[in-house]
């Protein structure tokens, strides 16, 4: 049988994914579980440099409430279109404008836009923060406590999860060999992200899997005899990430009677028993009002910068554009940590 921790076949994605992508997965693990996380993250920003100095601009009339908001946009398409459907819907096609660069925040700022989203590389961003721009990470992490993981005040929603997974038999198990990595990702992991996110799914290289499967350990949620969720765990320090998981072929049904919520659940207890103190339960986007950013937030993770985030630096100069932040905030860098944005004037 084919494994995760041997040599998986290649699958649809892996034939398009770039060089730049297959690089920038290779220093996940260094960056986020491991004592070279300084190096892996500035290898990161130096190799990014090129790509982020300037990028296709493109501009875009936009309808929003009866009023037309003008979108200038700078930079990669994939990273900045879904910012803009997350404020706006669906787009409509762009004018393309050329290229511009994007190390001047001043030069950027004398566009008469009513919106300005301009990818920018790490290095730049104390300029534009300083200028009065706004730092919108693509990604943010969350961690948490685990005194505090699941937090003692608890909302109702995460109430009715816990009595759910108390009527449940669910024990966990930890796989041993590398045909159950195999099981994990190939009946769990990738099954469950196609069924959320589609054809935008993330899906680990090899080599990828191949890295987990060394350094971490796999944890099955276990119903009568079956496996019907697994999540997999790295251990730094005091510190447990939990970087994978999913449920048997994204079932609905096993979700809903409450297999996610094992799969999380338990494994916090295994960490607890285990003497840990602090858990990395991955990363979201940055939109606050993100299903996933309320799941998380509600179990007692607290968002934390992504050093490994491309950023875009948001000019919002009309109140028509902060009106949009104001309907769908977003996690915003502030040098000390995040806070939300919700279209104040900078």
């Amino acid at each position: 049988m084919t494994s995760v921790a041997g040599a998986p076949a290649l699958r649809p994605h892996t034939a398009t994914r770039s060089l730049a992508a297959l690089f920038e997965e290779q220093l996940i693990i260094p960056s986020y579980a491991s004592s070279c996380a300084f190096a892996a993250i500035a290898a990161h920003r130096a190799t990014a440099l090129t790509l982020q100095l300037g990028g296709p601009a493109d501009r875009r009339a936009i309808e929003l409430d009866g009023e037309t908001i003008q979108v200038l946009t700078i930079g990669r398409r994939k990273l900045i279109e879904p910012i803009l459907t997350g404020l706006f819907g669906t787009l409509p096609a762009p004018d393309f404008e050329g290229r511009r660069a994007t190390w001047s925040p001043g030069h950027l700022r004398e566009d008469t836009a009513d919106l300005v989203v301009a990818e920018v590389h790490r290095w730049m961003v104390p300029r534009f923060r300083n200028d009065g721009w706004v730092i919108v990470p693509r990604t943010v992490r969350w961690h948490g406590h685990l005194a505090s993981v699941p937090p003692a005040a608890r909302s109702k929603s995460l109430q009715a999860n816990l009595a759910k997974l108390r009527k449940q038999k669910f024990t966990l198990v930890q796989g041993t060999c590398a045909d159950d990595w195999d099981e994990f990702y190939r009946t769990m992991v990738e099954p469950q992200a196609l069924a959320r996110h589609g054809s935008t799914a993330w899906v680990p290289s090899p080599v990828f899997l191949r890295a987990i499967a060394r350094r971490g350990i796999l944890h099955f949620v276990v119903e009568e005899g079956v496996r019907v969720a697994g999540i997999c765990s790295i251990a730094h320090g005091d510190t447990v990430w939990f970087p994978l998981m999913g449920v048997r072929h994204g079932d609905p049904e096993l979700l809903q009677r409450g297999a996610g919520i094992a799969a999380l659940a338990l494994p916090i207890e295994w960490a607890r028993a285990n003497n840990y103190q602090r858990l990395d339960l991955g990363r979201t986007g940055s939109f606050v009002n993100d299903g996933l950013q309320q799941y998380k937030r509600k179990w007692g993770f607290c968002p934390v910068p992504d050093p490994l985030s491309l950023v875009v630096a948001v000019w919002a100069r009309s109140p028509a554009a902060r009106q949009a932040f104001a309907r769908e905030p977003v996690l915003a860098e502030t040098g000390e940590g995040l806070g939300t944005y919700t279209g104040e004037i900078a």
